[in-house]
């Protein structure tokens, strides 16, 4: 039996599906994990310790080990959640709020200018991340603003066509034109009457740009161009790690290239519930 859930979002799910149930649950864990890092260990993740160098696994006092320079991997990569998943969420909201804006816009305003709004989608959705990024740490530098702006301006294209898409196609329906008759403005049909509407698709969006944007903070930071070395994040903790890749410190790569994939597949298991299960499909 199908539980569904109806209003702004009309979001429907299956609650009993376990991949659901084990998704929100590791996602759960990760936020709690990372909200509760100063409880859970008391060792500082930017704390050298000369005599504790590349300690394996299991270690006394160390559970996931230490790195080269001595530092707890375990503080490491709780305090890298706390950074990881900030960065995925404020700039997967980044992402939608101006991508609605965008695509709302265009929806309602002249046909010149809904034109004008989706070359210049399309000339964007053309440039390479990188590029943009490179643009960026050139005036700024490398920061957590930069990563977040960098994902919102390379991403807001894809939320702004579907919101557009949808919004055209609810603009001709009689509440619509009811409302336009009552003498509402064109701002307040969108914000009343148009958006709402458009949420079920762009909630799946949203959280799809959650895991598009944890991924893409742990390439740039691998590259260089992301978070600061001196504040822990998962794709630091990777670039630090590449080093060790033939000195069998297979541990300092797992354990944070372990947390970045479990947290997409769970995003993405949760994204494709909301955008809205299959008839008799379970997993």
């Amino acid at each position: 039996m199908v539980a569904e859930t109806r209003g702004l979002l009309a979001v429907r799910l299956r609650p009993r599906r376990p991949a659901l149930l084990v998704a929100v649950a590791v996602l759960a864990v990760m936020g709690l994990a990372a909200v509760l890092a100063p409880s859970l260990t008391p060792l500082d993740p930017v704390a050298t310790d000369t005599s504790a160098t590349s300690l394996p696994p299991g270690s006394a006092g160390h559970p996931l080990g230490t790195d080269l320079l001595g530092r707890d991997l375990l503080a490491r990569m709780l305090y890298g959640a706390r950074t990881s998943l900030l960065v995925g969420l404020a700039a997967a909201a980044v992402t939608v709020g101006l991508g609605m804006l965008v695509g709302g816009l265009a929806a309602i305003a002249p046909r010149w200018l809904d034109g004008l709004i989706a070359r210049i989608a399309d000339v964007l959705l053309a440039l390479p991340l990188l590029v943009i990024v490179l643009a960026l740490a050139a005036v700024a530098g490398p920061s957590m603003g930069l990563v977040i702006a960098a994902i919102a301006l390379t991403s807001w294209m894809p939320v702004a066509l579907i919101v557009r898409a949808e919004l055209r196609t609810r603009r001709r329906r009689l509440y619509v034109r009811a409302a336009y008759a009552l003498g509402l403005s064109r701002w307040q049909v969108l914000w009343r009457h148009l958006l709402p509407g458009a949420l079920p698709p762009v909630a799946s969006v949203a959280a799809f740009e959650v895991g598009h944007a944890i991924l893409t903070e742990s390439t740039l930071s691998f590259l260089g161009l992301g978070i600061p070395p001196n504040r822990p994040s998962w794709g630091n903790l990777l670039t630090e790690a590449q080093s060790h890749l033939l000195t069998g410190e297979w541990y300092t790569v797992a354990i944070p290239a372990a947390a970045v994939v479990a947290t997409i597949i769970a995003v993405n298991v949760i994204a494709g519930a909301i955008a809205g299960p299959e008839e008799g499909r379970t997993w």
